[in-house]
C-alpha cells in the first residue's frame, strides 16, 4: 500500500511544473556550464538539500532493509529527479537550470546516506 502512495507522491512532483505553466513548454533552456561561480550558486540552495534528502529518505523506505543496494538505487532515483526538475524548470521557464543544480540535489542524498548507514551500522552492533 505504501508504496501506491509513493507512486502517487512521485507523479504529483513530476507533473508540479509543467502544471504551474498549464502545461506549457518552450525550448530548453540551461546553463550547462561547470563554473565555480554556478557551483558556488547552486550550493546555497537549502531547500533542495532538504528535499532531496527527504526524496532519498523516502525511496530507501520503499526497501526491505538498508543496505548498499538500497542506498545505490536511491541514490540513483535522486539523481534522475534531481535531473528531471532541472530540465522541468528549463523546458517551462519556472526557475533557473543549471547543470550545476543537481549538486544540492546530491549533498542531500548523501548526508541522509550518511546517517542511514550510521544508524543501521550502530543496531548491528547493539544486537
Amino acid at each position: 500500500m505504501r508504496r501506491w502512495v509513493y507512486a502517487a507522491y512521485i507523479l504529483y512532483a513530476v507533473t508540479r511544473i509543467p502544471a504551474r505553466t498549464g502545461f506549457r513548454v518552450n525550448a530548453l533552456v540551461c546553463d550547462m556550464r561547470l563554473t565555480m561561480e554556478n557551483v558556488g550558486l547552486s550550493l546555497t540552495k537549502i531547500p533542495h538539500v532538504m528535499l532531496f534528502g527527504f526524496f532519498f529518505l523516502l525511496t530507501a523506505a520503499q526497501f526491505d532493509r538498508i543496505d548498499r543496494r538500497t542506498l545505490a538505487w536511491s541514490g540513483l532515483a535522486t539523481l534522475i529527479m534531481g535531473f528531471l526538475v532541472e530540465l522541468e524548470e528549463g523546458a517551462t521557464r519556472t526557475g533557473n537550470c543549471r547543470l550545476t543544480d543537481v549538486l544540492p540535489d546530491i549533498l542531500g542524498a548523501l548526508i541522509v546516506g550518511a546517517l542511514l548507514m550510521s544508524i543501521t551500522s550502530i543496531r548491528r552492533r547493539g544486537a
